[in-house]
């Protein structure tokens, strides 16, 4: 994955705006990978997208992650770190696959990996929806007890729990949990980390600092935009210098 410039990340910034949150994914996941079509992208697993946009992230920003967490115990903000090259790393010994088997107590289950399409279908569902049976139903390719079809309804708890953690086995960054402790308390928890939202937030707060810097340039040398983009971050710093006397 190359380097993206500035302005292709201003672009980019402005494209995802509109969009809802996983169109952003979607749209960021485009820059990581450029010769895949559109719907291509869409079917991905989950964590594979998420694998994508934390190399995009490594390659944009670094791989150092730090953040701000609250602590459920005693509400101390808590400073939240991790390597994104160390998560890449988790997802790529993970044994992967595309149709998964499950065989328990006389259920013969298959079942695939969710996607972003998958989520895409979850967000227009009504809010009484439990998002855990509509993403099973969207995934099971078959299911039967002792040689009798079964619905995705009608499937114990026991076999979707059995489910779910083969599909985090599977593919891990799908839901991406964090080892917190806070330094008052002493509380451990796990927070999860939203690779999209973040790598959005990151962004837009690059965005807009370069059209800060866009604008008083412009402003002090009449320079347009793409002229000052085409600058280096090194001597746009140096110009920004130059205006603020």
């Amino acid at each position: 994955m190359g380097t993206l410039s500035p302005a292709e990340l201003l672009t980019a910034w402005e494209r995802c705006l509109p969009l809802s949150p996983v169109g952003r994914a979607l749209a960021l996941l485009e820059l990581a990978e450029p010769t895949l079509p559109a719907e291509a992208i869409s079917a991905l697993p989950i964590g594979t997208r998420e694998r994508e946009l934390l190399r995009l992230r490594v390659s944009v920003f670094g791989a150092e992650i730090t953040g701000l967490v609250t602590c459920p115990a005693c509400g101390e903000t808590v400073e939240l770190a991790a390597d994104a090259n160390e998560l890449i790393a988790v997802a790529e010994t993970a044994p992967g696959g595309t149709d998964l088997t499950l065989d328990r107590d006389g259920y013969h289950v298959c079942f695939r990996l969710p996607t972003s399409e998958d989520l895409i279908a979850l967000a227009g569902t009504p809010p009484a929806t439990d998002p855990e049976r509509f993403l099973l139903g969207r995934c099971l390719r078959w299911a039967e007890h002792e040689g009798s079809p079964v619905a995705a309804s009608e499937l114990p708890d026991e076999i979707i729990e059995l489910i779910g953690s083969a599909m985090n086995d599977h593919d891990p960054l799908a839901d991406i949990q964090l080892a917190c402790a806070c330094p008052d308390c002493g509380q451990a928890w796990a927070a999860p980390l939203d690779v999209p939202a973040f790598l959005w937030a990151e962004l837009t707060d690059f965005a807009m600092r370069l059209l800060q810097d866009i604008h008083v340039l412009a402003s002090g040398y009449g320079w347009r935009e793409a002229d000052i983009l085409a600058l280096t971050p090194t001597r746009r710093r140096a110009y920004l210098d130059l205006v603020a006397g």
